[in-house]
């Protein structure tokens, strides 16, 4: 079966029809007395939040004094603690005291916010790397978050890396607004045909987005608006004989539209995801580059029973101009095609899709194992794409919730390339998408 007959007799209907399960996840309300149900709510206390700030969880769960008890708004609120992962445990109760009012009680068991972690990884090829990450959560008890990543890279060719990365991302005017800004920075030694060199890349971002509410849609639109500051130096510049980058600055404005209808319950996720983004450098800036970058992604994750899954991704990017000389995308690694070598092959237009089977041992669901199948490939720009042309890969993995950590997932996955039949294992503490 050739690749068109296998989507049309085959995925398509599979996603259609995945497409029509229910989505929901039921809140537990095992605490919640029937009789207080329709009564207004005259007290609404909260306890177990020893770092999150009470004003926060009020707001998040949209319940107070003077509200409707109601089933749907305890399920609501259940989900939107849930989605915010920084609970392990959420539990509602309810009763009348002496004098017929109804009291509201939320019980909150919170999972630990701080997690710094080694991160090790040796390729078939003999690159190896190391280093730290550090994940805070839940700063200031206000659901905001920072990364931080420090690394080093040694590759078997001789050339090494230095990489480091901080990311913070906050919440701003009750969630209409999130920004976040992202720092990267990376010193690479390298040598093309004995020409030694030190390329050194700094990148600053600052996005912002706000939530757009469209009538009759439950879930908003978030609107996204932002800078890229993109800068790369070169201790000399590579003569013109040889396959290297060019010193310069990418400096960009970017906007985006995405729809995030995905949600959590304890140990998976459910919902779907679209997203539709644009960067263009601009001379006002001070970029020596006015390309275009133009990503569109879709996200699924389809309940099949109550433990098992089927989750997909489908990721198209384009760029024009190769700033700095370089083909921008690459293809091959855990984070695209599982079983290639990491960006062995690198183009301006990229198309993948990873597709995945999960299922959930049923007297632990925190533990999970996945078949997947990675299917793509990179071009050298719009023109030269051919959909007749893939590369493909097929893997079995293993996940584990880590309960007590804030969206904390150990990952082992192993990726097999079939058509130069090998494989490659990958290891991690967060999910690939």
């Amino acid at each position: 079966m050739n690749l068109k007959d296998f989507w049309r007799h085959g995925l398509r209907p599979a996603l259609i029809g995945l497409g029509s399960l229910p989505l929901a996840a039921s809140a537990s309300l095992d605490g919640i007395d029937p009789a207080t149900l329709g009564e207004p709510i005259a007290r609404f206390v909260i306890s177990g939040n020893a770092r999150t700030r009470e004003k926060y969880l009020r707001k998040w769960t949209n319940l107070g004094p003077g509200q409707i008890l109601s089933r749907e708004r305890l399920e609501a609120a259940h989900q939107e603690l849930l989605d915010r992962g920084l609970f392990r445990e959420i539990r509602f109760a309810s009763e009348r005291d002496a004098g017929g009012e109804v009291e509201l009680r939320l019980d909150l068991v919170e999972k630990r916010y701080t997690l710094l972690l080694p991160r090790a990884n040796r390729s078939n090829n003999g690159d190896v790397k190391f280093g730290f990450r550090l994940r805070m959560n839940n700063l200031q008890g206000a659901d905001r978050s920072l990364q931080a990543l420090v690394q080093r890279e040694d590759q078997s060719d001789g050339d090494d890396a230095e990489e480091f990365e901080i990311d913070y991302s906050m919440e701003m005017f009750d969630r209409p607004y999130e920004l976040e800004w992202e720092f990267e920075r990376i010193v690479e030694n390298t040598e093309i045909e004995n020409f030694a060199n030190t390329e050194t890349t700094n990148q600053f971002a600052f996005d912002v987005s706000r939530d757009w509410h469209v009538d009759g849609w439950s879930i908003p639109l978030t609107l996204s608006t932002g800078l890229v500051f993109e800068e790369v130096e070169l201790d000399r510049p590579y003569p013109e004989s040889l396959d290297g980058i060019e010193a310069g600055a990418f400096n960009r404005a970017q906007v985006g539209i995405r729809f995030d209808n995905v949600h959590r319950d304890r140990f998976r996720r459910f919902g779907s995801y679209y997203s539709l983004s644009l960067q263009r450098g601009f001379d006002w800036l001070g970029s020596d580059f006015t390309s275009n970058i133009v990503t569109f992604e879709v996200r699924g994750f389809r309940p099949i029973n109550s433990y098992d899954s089927f989750e997909y991704r489908l990721i198209f990017a384009a760029s024009n101009d190769s700033p700095f000389g370089r083909l921008r995308f690459g293809l091959g690694g855990g984070s695209t095609l599982r079983g290639l070598e990491d960006f062995d092959n690198r183009g301006d237009a990229r198309i993948f899709t990873n597709i995945e089977y999960v299922f959930a041992y049923r007297n632990r669901p925190q533990l999970r194992h996945t078949l997947f199948v990675d299917v793509g490939n990179v071009w050298e720009d719009l023109e030269s794409i051919r959909l007749s042309d893939w590369e493909y890969t097929i893997g079995t993995g293993f996940r584990w919730k880590i309960d007590a950590f804030v969206k904390t997932d150990l990952i082992i996955d192993y990726g097999y390339d079939v058509e130069n039949s090998e494989g490659k294992l990958y290891g991690g503490t967060s999910l690939n998408f």
